[in-house]
């Protein structure tokens, strides 16, 4: 898998980013802390809330973000495009602008 950081990033940026690569209940790792996540998770991250322990899009402290391999990939199949909202496209179009000069931040081998 390959993460990519864009700079300048906005919360646009991160919404199409969660509709491409929606987010999920628990983080992609092995142990570490635990955490009880609330029955509102999904809600939460709509709103713009950090909710530890699940893995999504946002927008860092920085004006960065870092976007893994499945939104580009997404962002390649024109029946995904066509499905999206006219502003969402508007995005998309603009987030694969900021992908195709972002900066490989990590590489690292999934294991099937």
């Amino acid at each position: 898998m390959t993460i990519k950081t864009i700079s300048g990033a906005t919360q646009a940026d991160a919404d199409l980013c969660n509709v491409l690569d929606p987010p999920s209940k628990g983080c992609h790792a092995g142990g570490g802390i635990h955490v009880t996540i609330p029955p509102d998770w999904q809600a939460r991250i709509a709103a713009g809330q950090d909710v530890p322990g699940c893995s999504y899009y946002r927008v860092a402290e920085n004006g960065t973000i870092a976007i893994a391999d499945q939104v580009p990939m997404q962002l390649a199949i024109p029946a995904v495009i066509a499905a999206l909202t006219p502003p969402q496209q508007a995005e998309a179009a603009t987030l694969t602008t900021k992908l195709s000069v972002a900066v490989v931040t990590a590489q690292m081998e999934v294991e099937p």
